[in-house]
């Protein structure tokens, strides 16, 4: 099974994200808010939105590591190809893996039973 996050699995174009927003559905907790839409490949692409009011740059910087991260150990969660959009939300404190990827997970299972309707 393939475990890097290679330039395809990105979302990198505005266009690409702006679709994302006006037709994906949202999921979401006390710590993130995401967006899917399924892109109808099979290959899922991930797109961080990490605006300065999270903090500084440092911050902003770690919690891209994190989630990156914790999408490339889960990815095998999602069946279909997905467009996710990931945006933190202000309470989120703790930027250690472990608890973010509990979050990001439970969300990529609903995603995926999203799919598959």
């Amino acid at each position: 099974m393939d475990q890097g996050f290679s330039k395809k699995e990105r979302l990198l174009k505005r266009k690409e994200f702006q679709l994302v927003f006006d037709k994906g559905e949202k999921f979401g907790n006390t710590q993130l808010k995401i967006y899917a839409l399924t892109n109808g490949s099979s290959v899922s692409r991930l797109g961080l939105v990490v605006g300065r009011k999270f903090g500084n740059s440092p911050r902003r910087n770690r919690f891209k590591r994190i989630l990156r991260e914790a999408y490339r150990l889960n990815k095998s969660l999602l069946h279909s190809g997905a467009d996710i959009v990931v945006i933190p939300r202000p309470g989120l404190t703790e930027l250690t893996l472990k608890a973010i990827e509990e979050e990001f997970k439970a969300i990529l299972v609903q995603i995926d039973d999203m799919l598959k309707k």
